[in-house]
Formats: structure tokens, C-alpha cells, sequence
């Protein structure tokens, strides 16, 4: 059976990784590192389907969806494929095809960090490729549109839109854009449709609510970001807090097939802030709200900021008393967090609101406090780091080698990136870092977290996974085991191909 309205997205996005949504960051690894064989099973396994339709579905999906279903579109003409099930669904009926891509030309930070290291080709590329020329599309030419957090890369690399058959790239917000363009195309099929179209800003109540479950339950509560540093894309949109009945409604809706609810924005802190003052009591009743929704067993966040961690310790201790964190059942929560440099002068260049209410000066004392205070309160951070920003100068890198020796008490993972120039951030046109112009204290600082990851990604991992089935868990706890000690022996083997004394790793070694 074919649809006139298809959405899809890469093998890499549709899985539901065991109900632990941070192993979809296992993607960025490039071929090569992991062969599919073991890599699929072990971080990415299938997402459920019923007949070619995903059960669950990455969230951004979902919100297109949603807005085509609002706009009038019946229900039945749309379907959220499973990209292994893709010729099943796409006939002679299909008019657009729209597809969802995390990193569509490998050039995100995380992935052109590994594949300079490592070699080989990013994966998500890869899976994007693979589907794109697929044997139905291929036949029915049905109108390609690709949107998500990638689409920038192809205002670098026009010309890999057309080799990958793709008529039109939106980039920013979706849920008009889309909309507008499907309802033109559908309208007028012979039409040629936009190259590029720059996806226009959506009110708060214009955006909708999901009508299908997604991924690891996921929900929305807050967009865009009010920290402005200059390498980010969140940040060039404005800050919208989502409605407290509109996230229960989407809790309720992903209770379908989920026993949870991961909430979701670049800073879970600031959800109904004023500017980037902490609200506590209303991120506190935030959890609380959710957790007594019947039937959600667990809730947590991805993403928040260590001066709003800082600025609002008592908040911490409110989520961890509503979420039950460091017990039995819950032994720990999990953050994404950016530290992204230990050098009070790059802060001040290129993120003065990412320490805001402190001075730049006081933000390696602020990462030191907001890691206590994680670790105190029973939660791990994901923490990156960025190499190579403009500007950066030796003593920048020493700053964020001495700032990771003072976090390593706290339980976190520290993963380094090479500086990536994105279209739509405000340091678009700079130059990004590459391998060959790493210097010695960059392989040191790799080295250092890497050593720090040695010592808490096992530990981590322990508590993130207690719920997983044991095979899984111990499977990927043994390649961990292998995997870090690996790497950094891999660090150290890159810097005397590079004639980098072996003596740089010597205080990194002992520490």
C-alpha cells in the first residue's frame, strides 16, 4: 500500500537503543570502528514497526506529523516509515517524501571529530545515502524534502543536494514550513519546488502536540536558547517554554508504548525562567507533574547548564527528590552538559551567557561547583569540550587541561570535539580544527579525558543500564572496558606520527 505523504529518516534514528536515548550518540562513530554486525545490535537496534509504520518515532517526526494532521491532511495519507521498510510504503501514490537527518554529510562536531581520528565514513551519511536510493524512490521520483538538525550542511556542499536526489533543504523550525511547502507541491505536482527554504520562526502556540508516541517518550519542554554562544545553532532561536497542559498531553500520548518521559530542551533549568534567571519551583513541579501521571515509572532531561545548576542548587535537590534519584530503583540521572572550554578569555569571546549570572572569569570555579553538585545529587554529566575555537592560543588549552584535573572526582564522560564552523551559528565562514593541525597540548588535553573516561564510563554505565536486559549490559560494559584504553593508546600513536614528544603524556599517564 502506498501513501500520498511519506515521512522517514535514516537506519540510524530508528531505533529506540534499549530505552537508553544517549547510546543514539553511538551514530557518530564512522563505519569501520564497529562493523554493522555487531554495531546495530549492540547501540541500534531496529525500531518496532506494524507494516512498514514505526511505533515509535524520533520526536522531530512526530512534530511534522502533527502539524500536516492539524493543517487538514487526513491521517491515513501520512505514514512515519521504518527506512528498512521504505519500498514497501513508497508507490505511485507518493507525492512527497520527506526525510528527517541528524548529520546528513558526516560534518556534524561529534562525527567529523571521529572520522578525523579515526577514519572511514560517517555513519549517518552512510544510512542517508543507502535510503535515498532506494529502489521505489529511485522509480517513483516522489518530491524529496530533507529538514533536521543537519540540513545546514548543504549550504556547504550545494552540490551533494542534487548527487543525493534531494529538491529541497529546510532548514531552523519546521512545523509551517513544511506544511506551507507540502500543501504547494500537492497543489501544483509539476512545479518546481524551492532548493533551500529557511524555515520560519513558530509561536509558542502554533506549535503542536505529538499524536503518536516517540522515542524513549521524549517531549519537548523547552526551544531555542538564550545563552548566544557563537558556535551554536539552538542559540539563534528564540526561547519558547512549553505550556505544563501541553507536555502531559504528549506524556499521555507516548504512555502508548513507552514507561517514561525524557524531557527535552538546551537547558532544563531555564523551562518559565525570566531570561536565564532560574524559575526552581516551576522546574521542580515540572518533575513532579510528570511523575504523577499515571503509569511513568522514570523521567529525566538531556540537556542542562552548569551556571543554571550553580545559580540554583536547591533546584538540583528538588528534581532529584521528585525523579528519586541515587535509590534503589533510580540510582542515578544524566545531563548533557557543555564545558566546551576551561579558558575564562574564550568564554568571554564566544559564550558570555553560557556562564551567565557569573563574570567569564569564574567559569572554570563554576564547572568545578556545578560537577560537585551533580555528583552530590546522584547525577552523571555528558560533558563536551571544543578544540580549536577561534582564537584559542596555548595557554587556553592548559586552562581546560588544568579544569578537567579538577572534575576528575566527580562521575561524568568528557567528550572532546574538534571545533566544526556550522552555516547557521555565528562563527559560520571560520575555520574548522582538523587533525593535522593539532598540536602537542591538544593530544595531551585527549588524552586526559579520555583517561577520565577510562575510569567512570564503566561505572556510569552500571547505573544508566540497571534496567537493561544483563546480555546487553555486560556485552557493551566489556566493549567499554576495551574501547577506552584503546583510544587512548590510539591518542598517544597519532602524536609520534606527528613527532609529539612522548613526554607530554607523562603527567597525563601518572595522574
Amino acid at each position: 500500500m502506498g501513501y500520498p505523504i511519506v515521512i522517514t529518516c535514516d537506519r540510524t534514528m530508528a531505533s529506540e537503543y534499549h530505552g537508553l536515548l544517549f547510546l543514539g550518540f553511538s551514530a557518530c562513530l564512522p563505519t569501520g570502528v564497529l562493523p554493522d554486525l555487531l554495531y546495530y545490535p549492540l547501540f541500534c537496534p531496529s525500531a518496532r514497526h506494524r507494516k512498514g509504520r514505526l511505533v515509535c518515532a524520533p520526536y522531530g517526526i512526530r512534530k511534522i506529523e502533527a502539524a500536516l494532521i492539524r493543517a487538514g491532511i487526513p491521517a491515513e495519507e501520512i505514514i512515519v516509515a521504518h527506512p528498512a521498510h521504505i519500498n514497501r510504503v513508497v508507490s505511485k501514490e507518493t507525492e512527497v517524501l520527506l526525510v528527517s537527518s541528524n548529520d546528513p554529510l558526516g560534518m556534524g562536531p561529534a562525527t567529523s571529530t571521529f572520522t578525523e581520528l579515526w577514519g572511514g565514513e560517517g555513519r549517518m551519511a552512510q544510512k542517508l545515502r543507502h535510503l535515498l536510493t532506494a529502489k521505489s524512490i529511485q522509480k517513483q521520483r516522489p518530491k524529496v524534502i530533507l529538514g533536521g538538525p543537519g540540513a545546514w550542511q548543504f549550504s556547504v556542499y550545494p552540490e551533494e543536494q542534487k548527487r543525493l536526489g534531494i529538491d529541497t533543504v529546510i532548514t531552523g523550525e519546521g512545523e509551517h514550513s513544511v506544511v506551507n511547502l507540502v500543501a504547494s507541491l500537492r497543489s501544483v505536482p509539476s512545479q518546481s519546488p524551492p532548493p533551500v527554504v529557511a524555515g520560519e520562526y513558530v509561536p509558542n502556540e502554533d506549535i503542536p502536540d505529538i499524536v503518536h508516541p516517540a522515542i524513549t517518550g521524549l517531549v519537548e519542554v523547552t526551544r531555542g536558547c538564550a545563552r548566544s554562544c557563537d558556535f551554536c545553532v539552538p542559540t539563534v532561536r528564540r526561547v519558547r517554554s512549553r505550556p505544563m497542559e501541553s507536555i502531559l498531553r504528549e506524556t499521555q500520548v507516548n504512555l502508548r508504548e513507552n514507561t517514561g518521559v525524557l524531557l527535552h530542551g538546551e537547558d532544563i533549568l531555564l523551562y518559565n525562567s525570566d531570561g536565564l534567571k532560574v524559575n526552581g519551583p516551576a522546574v521542580v513541579s515540572l518533575f513532579e507533574n510528570i511523575m504523577k501521571v499515571p503509569g511513568v515509572s522514570w523521567s529525566g532531561a538531556s540537556h542542562a547548564s552548569l551556571s543554571s545548576v550553580v545559580q540554583s542548587p536547591e533546584t538540583i535537590t528538588g528534581i532529584q527528590k521528585a525523579l528519586k534519584w541515587g535509590t534503589r530503583e533510580h540510582p542515578g540521572g544524566y545531563f548533557q552538559v557543555g564545558i566546551e572550554t576551561g579558558s575564562p578569555r574564550l568564554i568571554g569571546t564566544h559564550m558570555k551567557g553560557k556562564v551567565y549570572p557569573y563574570a567569564p572569569k569564574e567559569w572554570p570555579e563554576v564547572v568545578v561547583q556545578g560537577m560537585k553538585i551533580l555528583h552530590e545529587h546522584s547525577i552523571f554529566a555528558s560533558a563536551t569540550l571544543i578544540l580549536g575555537l577561534p582564537g584559542e592560543e596555548e595557554e587556553d588549552i592548559r586552562a581546560t587541561i588544568d579544569l578537567i584535573e579538577k572534575i576528575a572526582p566527580y562521575g561524568s564522560i568528557i567528550v572532546p570535539l574538534l571545533f566544526t564552523s556550522m552555516e547557521t551559528s555565528k562563527l559560520a565562514g571560520t575555520t574548522s580544527l582538523t587533525l593535522d593541525k593539532l598540536t602537542p597540548s591538544h593530544y595531551e588535553l585527549l588524552e586526559k579525558c579520555w583517561l577520565h573516561n577510562l575510569r567512570w564510563l564503566p561505572v556510569i554505565w552500571d547505573l544508566y543500564s540497571h534496567a537493561s536486559p544483563w546480555a546487553i549490559r555486560q556485552t557493551i560494559r566489556g566493549a567499554m572496558r576495551m574501547g577506552s584504553p584503546f583510544v587512548a593508546w590510539k591518542i598517544r600513536r597519532w602524536a609520534r606520527k606527528r613527532g609529539v614528544p612522548a613526554g607530554v603524556y607523562k603527567n597525563s599517564r601518572n595522574s
